[in-house]
């Protein structure tokens, strides 16, 4: 008797051993849920304006941004008045505070000082979750989820019509891959587009850009890494996404970039030109530095901006 309960006391204290892992993770992750609950907001958009329409005119006074973790301004005194419909280009160094302005215009970020008006309205002062109806971004990897082509065009929408899906994959380039998919749209194309090449997922993206007809299109680097058909595409169909619209690009590629109707140079956070790609060459400074010695028009030109 006296080893039957001696066997069974040991297990029994095993057992509660072997639960004191599980249960020390349980309580790391119920404290790690309690400091995501407590944490304050990242926006406070209650009772602000909400955005109903939009033009999509911006204005830049004096905006100067520095990341809580260190002392370097990323953009310091940046004045720049953008009209509805413009396209602008954003060059420099990496770290001249390119992706910074991308985040202000997003509003993932605001100003330390100066501001930035929408339509004539300090951003301060609008409901950014409604700001954000008007605003589509295209980023450099596109976010895929596992799912089909048209759920993830579609994403966030409802009682969207399979026209208005082929219409925005037509316009995109991307209408003859998927009809070659075995279901079409409803074909599932794997967590992260795994099925997918990289210039069929970046078409996809641009298809889910052009579904919400934004009145501000922000494309970060949408054209790097691809191989020149697919990025032949994917500027076809940029150029029909962009039409009418005010963007932000920053790119590698010079054949998104001279397009532009202004080039804005940065460097070291500031504004250091302004002007179409003709006039910056012309004028033999920051931007041409940047260039380089190469010709304009050349092939190794035309296939990378030398950022």
């Amino acid at each position: 008797m006296l080893t039957g309960y001696f066997s069974s006391l040991t297990n029994a204290v095993m057992g509660l051993v072997n639960l004191m892992p599980p249960i020390s993770k349980g309580f790391e992750s119920i404290r790690s849920i309690g400091e995501v609950l407590e944490s304050p907001d990242l926006e406070q958009n209650e009772g602000k304006i909400a955005v109903e329409t939009a033009r999509g005119k911006f204005q830049f006074e004096n905006v100067n941004f520095c990341y809580p973790e260190t002392d370097i301004s990323a953009v310091s005194k940046f004045s720049l008045e953008v009209p509805a419909g413009e396209n602008i280009a954003l060059v420099g160094h990496s770290g001249a505070g390119k992706s910074t302005v991308l985040n202000l215009v997003i509003g993932f970020v605001r100003p330390n000082s100066g501001r930035i008006l929408f339509d004539g309205r300090d951003m301060n002062t609008i409901d950014l979750r409604t700001y954000r109806h008007f605003l589509s971004v295209v980023p450099q990897e596109s976010i895929l989820f596992e799912g089909t082509v048209r759920e993830n065009i579609t994403y966030g929408m409802s009682k969207v019509s399979n026209t208005v899906v082929e219409a925005a994959l037509r316009n995109a380039n991307a209408w003859e891959f998927v009809q070659a998919l075995p279901e079409g749209i409803e074909t599932h194309i794997g967590e992260r587009g795994a099925k997918l090449s990289g210039g069929q997922k970046q078409r996809l993206a641009i298809a889910r850009a052009l579904i919400r007809n934004p009145r501000v299109l922000i494309l970060d680097e949408a054209t790097s890494a691809l191989d020149t058909e697919s990025e032949s595409l994917i500027q076809e169909a940029l150029t029909r996404l962009m039409k009418g619209r005010t963007t932000f690009i920053v790119a590698h590629r010079l054949s998104t970039i001279r397009n532009a109707d202004r080039i804005v140079v940065m460097n070291q956070g500031e504004i250091a030109e302004i002007g179409t790609h003709d006039e910056l060459i012309s004028q033999n400074g920051v931007y041409a530095r940047l260039q380089g010695s190469k010709e304009p028009g050349s092939p190794s030109e035309e296939s990378a901006w030398p950022l």
